[in-house]
């Protein structure tokens, strides 16, 4: 009798899952945006057959303390990306949610949660934390692609990712490749951001922990695109609809730049194409820009205003290599040497560089006169091809490199923040899509002032 009692709960567990899942209503998500003390962004994808979406959310452990939010934004478009905000969370705390379409549970082979800022200021050490970065995420859709080799490699690279604890994820360009058939119109951009998303490897990572993303030009549009592609407000738009980032740029000066705090540490992301001229201009042409007059002066304030211990400034191009003979913020040089001269005047400590693009994963320290040592945090790629020819480069032998080599394989970055006040430590690795440590570094705090 007890077995049969069993297999009946069994049965009825089964049918009630079957009953829940409905890939005729989600797409892809959800994925955790930005989390604060008191808010947290939920990102989803849905068909054109939702009508109604729910989030029910509660602190773990205490359903009876449950709230639901009712999503009255549009449906039933061709693409529908939403955002749900929840508001007036408690700090530090745990959080469960769960999803409905239609009335329908959504049922996930992994938990939903996420954990709100704690006020540690004034009270208690600085905690503890740890991020991912890495850049050039390409999936294939064949129908798109060039003719040859696939370009894009192994996807699950994101479920190690997704459990490697780390708070954030940082995407930091080339998120996803527009191809020739995209860039050219709205449709064609969310058609490829529809496709990416909605890969199953990405979906425990998306969920997993917050997501913050820039974007380089794979996903701004045409390759090595500059201020003067004609689409870039509808390219910015569907980034905007896609990724969960706090803010976008500034009321008045558009763009994909953001920051945000998290523990003792500040991170700047930075919008290197909507403003940008074109990568060809004499590097002496005193109007070539590279972030624009506007987020420059933005960066610079913040910089000056920021008490945290590491300012992480993220950028979709390498900004202290100097063998690097593609993109990089080096060629831009008004503004690169405005921006050392501020940090220099101003002796601004704390200052990494995180960077992408470059289809190899590379650490390059550089002594600035009269200042302490800059680094320059390279990774890529995730998914795309790495760069062949590397080994051919004059960088492959670069002087500047504190590790044993420079990856040219998949791989990610973790970057883990710990130490005692005055003594903290970027500790830095990189991790192949077999969990493989390939080498790891420490930057401390006493070196960057």
């Amino acid at each position: 009798m007890y077995r049969i009692l069993y297999l009946t709960i069994l049965l009825c567990s089964f049918f009630e899952t079957a009953r829940t899942q409905d890939t005729s209503l989600l797409i892809s998500g959800p994925m955790l945006g930005y989390v604060e003390h008191r808010e947290a962004l939920i990102w989803l994808q849905v068909t054109d057959q939702v009508t109604d979406i729910n989030i029910k959310y509660f602190p773990a452990g205490k359903t009876a303390l449950a709230k639901t939010i009712h999503y009255d934004g549009l449906l039933r478009e061709t693409y529908n990306p939403e955002k749900i905000v929840l508001e007036n969370l408690d700090m530090n705390t745990v959080y469960n949610y769960e999803i409905y379409l239609n009335n329908k549970k959504q049922v996930f082979p992994y938990p939903l949660t996420f954990k709100t800022k704690d006020t540690w200021e004034f009270r208690r050490p600085a905690p503890d934390f740890s991020f991912i970065f890495g850049s050039c995420a390409y999936i294939n859709d064949p129908v798109y692609d060039r003719p040859g080799e696939s370009y894009g490699r192994d996807p699950r690279i994101f479920d190690t990712m997704a459990k490697t604890n780390a708070d954030f994820m940082l995407w930091i360009g080339d998120n996803t490749y527009t191809r020739e058939a995209d860039w050219t119109s709205k449709s064609g951009f969310y058609y490829r951001y529809t496709h990416t998303r909605k890969n199953r490897h990405l979906q425990q990572l998306l969920s997993s922990m917050a997501n913050y993303a820039i974007w380089d030009d794979h996903d701004y549009g045409p390759n090595d695109g500059n201020a003067s592609f004609e689409l870039k407000d509808v390219s910015l738009q569907a980034f905007k609809d896609f990724w969960g980032n706090k803010t976008f740029g500034e009321t008045d000066n558009p763009g994909v730049y953001t920051r945000f705090t998290w523990s003792d540490c500040d991170f700047f992301l930075l919008d290197d194409r909507y403003y940008r001229s074109a990568e060809a201009l004499h590097d002496s042409t005193t109007d070539k820009k590279y972030l624009g007059d506007r987020q420059l002066t933005w960066l610079k304030n913040g910089l000056l205003t920021s008490r945290a211990t590491f300012k992480f400034i993220t950028i979709g191009n390498q900004v202290l290599n100097p063998l690097n003979d593609f993109e990089s913020f080096r060629s831009y040089r008004e503004e690169y040497d405005e921006l050392m001269h501020f940090i220099k005047e101003y002796r601004i400590p704390g200052i990494i560089f995180l960077t992408g693009d470059r289809h190899i994963s590379d650490l390059i320290k550089v002594q600035p006169e009269g200042m302490y040592p800059l680094f320059d945090i390279t990774s890529s790629p995730l998914t795309s091809r790495s760069f062949a020819r590397f080994a051919e480069t004059k960088e492959f032998n670069n002087p500047h490199r504190v590790v044993p080599a420079a990856v040219t394989e998949q791989n990610f970055m973790k970057i883990e923040v710990s130490g005692a006040r005055n003594n903290r430590i970027a500790t830095v690795s990189a991790i192949t899509v077999d969990n493989k440590r390939v080498w790891t570094y420490e930057i401390k705090e006493m070196e960057l002032k």
